[in-house]
């Protein structure tokens, strides 16, 4: 035997090639490493300011996973529309809003969510952006991948975000200014909880409502633009109706609603008050208005000054017009949108609604 064929020998006794069957080490802590990660479960939430504060809501579990699907379906997704809280709002995908359909009201900002963080005065969750939430999740796959923590990300606005593990995950607020040394510290300032999943915060996610329809309800307010003494809107009193119905239906009829023997009920509301005081009678009042007790004066002019509007000649005629003119404008919206509806319908006024209706 030459000397190159004993040194070949060698080298093969002492480097065995692996068999197809093996995995060297590397393969054997990456298949374990990528195991024990999985991929955040989205859920979708919109946005609804109440009193100058931003309150973020989920959608039900059916209109995040029709939400999903579509944000799924391919490169048109941002061309999407999606019909959601049972027809009366459309999320346009591609502006992440979403808008009502039967009724004039702000559109609001819609978010496809997975990464949370507590807020600073109340104990509800607020959702990351999607690009941050984004650069959350890669960090957090890449500490669990190498068992790796303590990973420090910072947020846009220069906020600092701390994974020191999977149960420990915080958010810092750098008090601006420096120590006597020159440097700013990046983990001043009171830590706020950082959640990861929608699963892992407290938050009501209700199913949905009933796709089939079989009675729709208009409802009419009265005097002003307040419906209640709380001083809600027409749509906010109109939601509670719905809500009490949708609970009848689980509690009273749940066993025929799961056999889809009965639908559920539709309140719309129909709004008269702005049309009305959109004509340019608010410029009218304003200009004679006294400017004493103006808070006073400003509650009279859009409340008790629609009882003489009515029983004027002038305006009473359009009240009533306004009126008939809106129920046939949602109705009409409402049967193209829902093409299968055969149900009854039926009108509910309240105060001077009432007395219109007559």
């Amino acid at each position: 035997m030459s000397s190159g064929e004993s040194h070949q020998e060698q080298l093969s006794q002492s480097d065995p090639s692996p068999s197809p069957n093996s995995c060297s080490s590397f393969e054997l802590i990456d298949m374990d490493a990528s195991s024990s990660y999985e991929p955040v479960s989205p859920h979708w939430f919109y946005c609804k300011v109440l009193d100058s504060k931003e309150l973020w809501i989920p959608f039900n579990s059916e209109d995040s996973q029709q939400l999903e699907d579509a944000y799924g379906s391919g490169k048109d997704c941002n061309e999407r529309i999606v019909p959601t809280d049972g027809g009366r709002y459309d999320v346009h995908l591609g502006e992440r809003m979403r808008y009502a359909v039967y009724w004039d009201e702000l559109p609001s900002e819609v978010r496809r969510c997975t990464w949370f963080y507590k807020g600073d005065k109340d104990n509800k969750y607020v959702p990351y952006s999607e690009s941050f939430s984004q650069v959350l999740e890669d960090t957090y796959m890449l500490a669990v991948t190498l068992d790796e923590w303590k990973k420090k990300i910072e947020s846009p606005n220069r906020e600092i975000i701390v994974l020191h593990n999977p149960k420990l995950m915080v958010h810092y607020q750098p008090i601006a200014g420096s120590d006597e040394w020159g440097s700013t510290s990046t983990e001043q300032g009171r830590p706020r909880s950082v959640k990861r999943g929608v699963e892992n915060i407290p938050v009501d996610i209700h199913c949905g409502e009933p796709l089939q329809i079989d009675h729709l309800v208009f409802v009419v307010h009265g005097i002003g633009p307040a419906c209640d003494l709380r001083f809600r809107s027409i749509v906010q009193c109109v939601n509670d109706f719905r809500s009490v119905s949708l609970n009848l239906l689980q509690t009273h009829f749940k066993k025929a609603q799961e056999n889809e023997q009965i639908g559920r009920v539709e309140f719309l509301p129909v709004n008269w008050h702005s049309p009305l005081h959109s004509t340019g009678v608010d410029i009218d009042l304003q200009r004679i208005t006294l400017p004493s007790i103006n808070r006073l004066r400003h509650f009279t002019n859009d409340t008790i000054l629609d009882v003489f509007f009515y029983n004027s000649p002038t305006y009473c005629q359009t009240i009533v017009d306004t009126v008939a003119s809106e129920m046939n404008r949602i109705y009409t919206l409402f049967l193209q949108r829902n093409p299968d509806f055969k149900g009854g319908v039926s009108i509910a006024g309240h105060s001077l609604g009432f007395v219109e209706l007559c």
